[in-house]
């Protein structure tokens, strides 16, 4: 089986310099230091007490986790953002078009290129993460949970960096757009969901409330989200609570909805597909109407 020639020059030209290992490094000091940090400051705070293990193993954990997906939302999209637009500013764009790739494998060949270093970065931060298990207070399955979320931001945040990639003209641009989009959904759907719950927080009876379809669309809305479902997924694996669903009581009946974690994972898989589905389309060449033929005009009639 042949490799995609684009994912291969990719890969090279991003390990070959010292970009890739720099980032990696202060990726790791970053997420080490807070770790370090964070053991420290709670160590001399709970040096008296002799159950606070697996109360220092937790928190190690979480803030571990949170710190690994910010810079995976951050540094994810800016793989993928100059990968397009980078071809149209070095003036290669047509010549990648006019060769014999197809526009899915020029697209595919980026975007796996820039994935394969995120997931890098996840497996690099997995020793790290691993350290809450000396102190306890942790399960194997809550971390194979926060690797999974990772992935999927990873995956989901790379094709919003590939999409605006294929539609601006600027690797700045790309960027700009990528990560302002990011934002945008990371505090837009806190804010509409605060809003929403005081704009019906003095009518509890309401039946919008109450009903079955305001619960499982407010649970999709709010697992897009993935610090809000990998957190929410997080405190129901901690109260021993089922990985893959849960059940909510509301007035009248109780709901088994599937976990936040599976929801987010349906919400990000879905989104990728779409993405990636008009990033393919916007590098298809456009193929020009063929001309109408000039008309012909009558003949004159010779002269007698």
């Amino acid at each position: 089986m042949e490799l995609n020639p684009i994912l291969v020059r990719e890969l090279r030209g991003r390990m070959r310099g010292a970009r890739a290992f720099v980032l990696l490094t202060i990726y790791l000091l970053i997420v080490s230091g807070v770790a370090l940090l964070l053991y420290a400051t709670m160590a001399s705070t709970f040096e008296t007490d002799l159950n606070a293990g697996r109360q220092i193993g937790r928190t190690l954990f979480l803030v571990i986790s949170l710190v690994a997906l910010v810079e995976v939302c951050i540094i994810t999209p800016v793989l993928t953002s100059g990968s397009i637009a980078g071809e149209k500013e070095r003036q290669t764009f047509d010549l990648l078009i006019a060769s014999l790739l197809s526009p899915w494998q020029i697209v595919w060949g980026k975007l796996a290129s820039a994935l394969i270093y995120a997931l890098l970065l996840i497996v690099a931060v997995v020793p790290v993460l691993s350290l809450a298990f000396l102190f306890g207070g942790v399960s194997a399955l809550e971390v194979l949970v926060a690797l999974i979320g990772l992935a999927a931001t990873a995956v989901l945040y790379a094709t919003i960096g590939l999409f605006w990639s294929s539609l601006t003209r600027s690797s700045l641009g790309a960027t700009s757009f990528a990560l302002g989009s990011i934002i945008m959904k990371l505090l837009g759907i806190p804010f509409l969901a605060v809003m929403f719950m005081l704009a019906f927080a003095r009518d509890v009876s309401s039946d919008i409330t109450s009903s079955v379809l305001f619960v499982y669309l407010s649970r999709l809305f709010i697992s897009a989200h993935p610090f809000i479902a990998l957190g929410i997924t997080e405190a129901h694996l901690a109260s021993g609570g089922n990985p893959f669903f849960e059940v909510i009581d509301i007035p009248g009946s109780s709901l088994i909805l599937p976990s936040a974690w599976i929801m987010y994972l349906l919400f990000a898989a879905m989104t990728s597909v779409i993405l990636i589905i008009l990033s393919v389309r916007m590098l298809r060449p456009v193929i020009p109407a063929p001309a109408a033929p000039p008309a012909v005009a009558p003949a004159a009639p010779a002269a007698e």
